[in-house]
């Protein structure tokens, strides 16, 4: 939860920036990306719900047990050599797509940039481990966007 409740149903576009721990640049880039909706105001300022920033927050910043959920799925992904990760509770499919998709609506937050120093700094020893985790997500990405338009392209048949 956001530190203080808002008093306000309201609020200008540089406190929702600081309450979701981000810069002004990113906020814009979330409007545009329809992330949350701006409201316009006299001249140029935006302003935004306030119930909107803390749903976004909540989003960012999810519950302590679907934190500890999203840690332990990014172990066992990290699995070394082939060999499987710790074993832990199996979750309901519908929970473990949902906490992915959680953890990954982070790469918002990720510029191109960022992934260069983050690279710039990896050891050449974890070159082919992290490639073969993100040739991972991508293949489980493609397969969920995929799912996706199918069910977009059933839906418009059973509409027609």
């Amino acid at each position: 939860m956001i530190n203080q409740p808002a008093r306000f149903a309201f609020m200008d576009a540089g406190e929702a920036a600081r309450r979701l721990g981000i810069d002004r640049l990113t906020l814009e880039q979330w409007v545009k990306d329809g992330r949350i909706k701006a409201r316009r105001g006299v001249g140029r300022e935006s302003f935004f719900r306030s119930s909107d920033v803390e749903a976004l927050y909540n989003e960012l910043h999810p519950e302590q047990e679907l934190a500890e959920a999203i840690a332990a799925d990014e172990r066992e992904s990290a699995a070394v050599g082939g060999k499987p990760g710790p074993v832990r509770k199996k979750q309901d499919p519908q929970m473990r797509v949902y906490l992915r998709l959680q953890a990954d609506a982070k790469w918002y937050d990720v510029a191109e940039e960022d992934i260069q120093t983050w690279f710039n700094q990896l050891d050449p020893e974890g070159y082919e481990r992290n490639k073969r985790n993100a040739e991972h997500a991508i293949k489980k990405l493609q397969f969920l966007v995929s799912q996706i338009e199918d069910g977009i392209q059933r839906k418009g048949q059973s509409s027609s």
